[in-house]
């Protein structure tokens, strides 16, 4: 039975580093990272996609040899989503579909209804996709009998139409919301990202999360509004690809796991340590228990609470 089913893209990356290194064909996508993320601490992981012709096969034998389960995982028409994905610095990157991929958002519809299989599982994370799709999977996923955990990141590219998550109904049917500080900024732009969080976690009674990239995360719980921020863990990084993905799925994880959503965001911070540390999802390392747990001390003992104006308590 699945625990953690990541419904999303999958892509084919040509990744080119800020320092000359360049690795070609290598399997990402939000879906796939998000996945890897919830592994490290969970069995039972699925991954809801489809994969182009060419690497079809390979892909879901790769993901498969992962110990991820594959089995809704579709073929779709064409190469799939191929991009180039360019690091211009450590923190500016940028990622460009290849002439030969197919529409992003044509992918969406090709990947059907979810398996099954996956249908009872316990907890769903709606990955990076078109916003018609990633709205329609959380009322379709949020009305199901079995009320299921659900999570949601999202994309604010040129290619998405991101006016249509202006309004923010879709909420209430999540359990938490994870998007990036530049996607809130982007698409809301609130006067106060802190009053935001605290506002729409109250009032949809949704956990609130807004990634920060290399300053962790602020973490602001549904109906009561608390303000935790939670700091990214010092490790070498390698390749930022793929970092707020494998932090969804940690956290996801941890609700599975029914631990708090500090406790949460303490688990997504280490499953994205590991993420940058590779180069590509697959290559992440899955850690012993000792080394999670390591991590996951360092991690807690940096949480600290904020008032309400995002100083600290």
């Amino acid at each position: 039975m699945m625990n953690v089913v990541t419904i999303g893209w999958l892509t084919t990356d040509d990744i080119i580093l800020a320092d000359g290194t360049c690795s070609m064909a290598v399997q990402g996508g939000g879906a796939l990272y998000s996945a890897v993320g919830a592994h490290i601490w969970s069995g039972g992981v699925g991954i809801h996609s489809v994969a182009g012709k060419p690497y079809f096969t390979q892909t879901r034998r790769l993901i498969e040899e992962r110990g991820i389960d594959a089995s809704g995982i579709g073929q779709c028409q064409g190469n799939g989503l191929e991009l180039w994905l360019l690091h211009e610095s450590d923190i500016h990157k940028q990622q460009v579909p290849k002439l030969s991929s197919s529409n992003a958002l044509d992918l969406d519809e090709q990947r059907g209804p979810l398996p099954e299989s996956y249908a009872r599982a316990s907890a769903f994370h709606i990955a990076p996709q078109g916003p018609a799709s990633s709205i329609s999977n959380a009322k379709k996923l949020g009305s199901l009998k079995t009320k299921p955990i659900l999570t949601m990141d999202i994309l604010s590219d040129n290619f998405i139409e991101s006016s249509m998550y202006l309004e923010l109904d879709f909420l209430s049917y999540l359990t938490a919301f994870l998007p990036s500080q530049a996607e809130i900024e982007r698409i809301w732009q609130p006067s106060s990202l802190e009053s935001w969080l605290q506002e729409n976690a109250i009032r949809y009674k949704c956990h609130m999360v807004a990634k920060l990239g290399a300053r962790g995360s602020l973490v602001c719980e549904a109906r009561t509004g608390t303000l935790t921020h939670v700091p990214a863990l010092p490790v070498k990084v390698r390749d930022t690809t793929g970092a707020g993905d494998g932090y969804c799925g940690g956290f996801i994880a941890g609700l599975a796991a029914g631990k708090s959503p500090v406790g949460c965001a303490a688990m997504a911070t280490v499953s994205s340590s590991y993420i940058v540390e590779a180069f590509g999802a697959l290559a992440t390392k899955q850690p012993t228990a000792d080394e999670k747990l390591t991590r996951l001390q360092i991690v807690e003992a940096a949480i600290r609470p904020l008032s309400s104006d995002g100083s600290r308590s």
